[in-house]
């Protein structure tokens, strides 16, 4: 046995409408049947409870020794079945009837409330051979205010109630067949609705981790339908940058681990080929050496990327002085520019860069910086790291006098694996994607103004700690 869960949208769509619509049709049928029934109880009641009154009123005539004017009426004009003449006590004082069989007991509760009220009393009652009538008790007070009579009439409504039962049935009949006509017509729009959506499932199942460039078609009515399929086309694209990213990420990494295990496996096996002095073992184990803090570099930076990118990395963020850390970077680095005859200059701000983040990854934000600048600025050539204030951020320049970037590489420098044009080739080519990572987790931005064979000049900006941008 199928379970709602398991049905269809198109089956849950004409059943919800199926059931509104019983809903709907059954409430009107039966709002209907009661409308009409107590519009005739009480159509039944005033013609009744007029007529006691005109007997009233023709007895109070007789009374008085006056001609009774007459009345003219325009209710429903019925027939009484019979009426009553009843004494305070509750005896039948006089009665005229059509048939004996006609006549119903009276009862004393009803004459108490007779007693009291100021209106006709109507109720439903059944005769002696078990047909339906309406009866209405009217009392009759004195010049003393006092009971003088009762007056009861009777009219049998067996034909109206059976008017009732048979209009219910055919209300019920027509219900059915509008149910009937309403679920094929339920049917029918929930399948013409939902044709879009199977052409998109279709769609959707043709597309495929090796087959991303479909797009499911977009209907031109603009609807919830043709977002539904606009927003899918967006997230496959989405898909398709993202496979495209991961394989280009694939295939780059296995090239820069390929170029240091070859080597490794090289000069291991030149080792082995011949017995080799002491001084030749410890220039392969150098050589190997060398190769091995690449690959564990290069394996660190991958890592680092891949736990940035999920969102695993969690960065310490602290208030930190940023002119303090570019202080320490300078000096590091001074040995190494000094080896390489470069001209190393600090110009500070003259005022605290107080900023909030995480001293181990700006530090390593201006260390590739630098090591970046050091790499493609020749000797005798110069590198300047400046620092500067505005009024909500920290501003870091790195500028070189080196080969600089062409207009057309300028896009994809902050990529992964991306190479500048020089003759230099150390480094996988990870230390700028690095670093915009680390600018942007510190919810600043990094860019580069460079122009080919003048230098380079990277610039970061930061928010101060306590600012609105932090």
């Amino acid at each position: 046995m199928r379970t709602w869960r398991t049905l269809s949208l198109r089956t849950k769509l004409t059943l919800w409408y199926v059931s509104l619509m019983a809903i709907v049709l059954t409430a009107s049928a039966v709002i209907a049947h009661l409308y009409l029934s107590h519009s005739l109880r009480r159509a039944v009641d005033a013609s009744l409870g007029e007529q006691v009154q005109l007997i009233e009123a023709q007895l109070r005539a007789l009374e008085e020794g006056r001609e009774f004017p007459g009345s003219r009426t325009e209710r429903l004009a019925i027939a009484p079945a019979f009426i009553e003449l009843i004494t305070p006590e509750g005896k039948v004082a006089d009665v005229a009837a059509t048939s004996e069989t006609d006549r119903v007991p009276l009862h004393p509760e009803t004459l108490e409330r007779a007693r009291k009220s100021r209106i006709p009393i109507g109720e439903d009652a059944r005769t002696r051979d078990g047909r339906a009538i309406r009866v209405v008790t009217w009392r009759v007070l004195n010049a003393r205010g006092e009971v003088e009579y009762f007056l009861r009439a009777g009219y049998v409504t067996e034909d109206i109630r059976r008017a009732e039962r048979k209009l219910l049935r055919t209300l019920l009949v027509t219900t059915a067949l509008a149910l009937v006509v309403a679920s094929l017509g339920g049917l029918l729009l929930a399948t013409r609705a939902l044709r879009p959506v199977d052409r998109l499932t279709r769609a959707a199942r043709a597309i495929t981790a090796r087959n991303l460039k479909e797009r499911v078609e977009v209907p031109p009515s603009r609807d919830e339908l043709a977002r539904l399929a606009d927003t899918f086309n967006q997230m496959i694209a989405r898909l398709d940058e993202a496979f495209e990213r991961e394989r280009r990420f694939t295939d780059d990494a296995s090239h820069e681990l390929r170029t240091p295990l070859a080597i490794l496996r090289s000069d291991l096996e030149i080792a082995l080929r011949r017995e080799r002095s002491a001084e030749e073992y410890r220039h392969v184990l150098r050589r190997c050496l060398e190769e091995v803090l690449r690959l564990s570099k290069l394996t660190d930076d991958l890592l680092l990327l891949s736990r940035s990118e999920s969102g695993r990395l969690v960065l310490n963020f602290a208030p930190l002085p940023l002119d303090a850390i570019c202080r320490d970077v300078i000096e590091q680095v001074r040995p190494i520019a000094e080896t390489r005859r470069l001209n190393l200059t600090l110009q500070e701000s003259g005022e605290p860069l107080l900023v909030r983040g995480d001293p181990q990854r700006l530090r390593q934000l201006f260390l590739n910086l630098l090591d970046n600048a050091l790499k493609f600025t020749p000797p005798g050539g110069r590198i300047a790291l400046r620092m500067e204030r505005t009024k909500t951020r920290a501003r870091v320049e790195v500028e070189d006098t080196g080969c600089g970037i062409s207009q057309e590489d300028l896009p994809y420098i902050f990529e992964r694996f991306y190479r500048r044009p020089s003759g230099e080739t150390t480094g996988a080519g990870l230390g700028l994607a690095i670093s915009r990572w680390i600018v942007e987790a510190h919810g600043g931005r990094i860019w580069v103004e460079s122009e080919l064979g003048r230098g380079s000049r990277f610039i970061v900006e930061l928010p101060l700690a306590g600012t609105a941008q932090e």
